[in-house]
């Protein structure tokens, strides 16, 4: 496999060589194990620390903790702005736990994200974070904390953490069988596709989960095609032109779209 590493890193580097910023990126094909990783180290995760959240509140469900029909009201103190729609209904509205973790997905709400964080506990979504195996990731603010942020508290994660998640998912060995599986259908209806699906064939299944903040630009999820399955991380930041940004990142999805399809291991 080393000669398809070789290409993958030649065809994507290509790419990134010319563009201003840094880029993370990490690919893994889980028919054979193939991994392909550059830039491991932590940058700012934007909103793909959602996905540990998410992790987080299925696994107190499965054992019991948490009742996802469990209705949680969002009051003044707890608007914020950024993306998501409930910051467009009136102080008061509940939601259950349920469709917090939905909307915290498919439409990265931030009010949302904030309502969980506090229910599920920071220490308590950092020993998940652990207990998966992902050092570089951590939770040390609630979304649009921009002053914790400045202060050094800023949420990290890495794609290699990211993949490493991603697996345990498709692999159904995350919360478990059913939860993964409700987990993956979730990232299916993410509402952004302008990253990763962009340019892909209509056919072709993306359950991921994309991120945002000025400057930074991310993407990542489990890709289904049909010669099969892989996952893709895609993380940016130092972005002068956050459009930009996200187009070069659809570019580099369809590159490692057309790399697996025409390598020879993935039936």
């Amino acid at each position: 496999m080393l000669d398809q590493s070789q290409t993958l890193a030649k065809l994507l580097f290509n790419v990134t060589k010319n563009e201003p910023g840094t880029f993370a990126l990490a690919v893994q094909v889980p028919s054979n194990g193939f991994e392909w990783n550059f830039g491991p180290f932590p940058m700012r995760s934007a909103s793909l620390i959602k996905l540990f959240i998410m992790v987080e509140a299925f696994g107190q469900i499965a054992t019991k903790r948490l009742d996802p029909a469990t209705d949680i009201p969002f009051f003044e103190k707890d608007l914020v702005a950024g993306s998501g729609i409930l910051q467009e209904l009136p102080v008061g509205t509940h939601r259950t736990v349920s469709e917090l973790i939905e909307l915290m997905i498919t439409e990265s709400d931030n009010i949302a994200t904030n309502l969980l964080i506090d229910l599920l506990g920071v220490e308590t979504i950092n020993a998940r974070i652990h207990s998966l195996g992902c050092s570089e990731t951590i939770l040390r603010r609630r979304m649009m904390d921009f002053a914790a942020a400045e202060a050094g508290r800023d949420n990290l994660t890495s794609a290699r953490d990211v993949i490493r998640l991603l697996t345990r998912l498709y692999n159904a060995n995350c919360v478990g069988a059913e939860a993964d599986a409700t987990m993956c259908s979730i990232l299916e209806r993410q509402t952004d596709r302008c990253k990763i699906p962009l340019l892909l064939p209509s056919d072709t299944i993306c359950q991921h989960k994309t991120g945002e903040l000025p400057g930074a630009e991310h993407d990542a999820g489990i890709v289904r095609t049909s010669k099969g399955t892989y996952l893709i991380a895609i993380m940016s930041d130092d972005l002068p032109d956050p459009e930009h940004g996200r187009q070069v990142i659809a570019q580099l999805s369809r590159i490692i779209y057309d790399w697996y399809d025409q390598t020879s291991f993935n039936s």
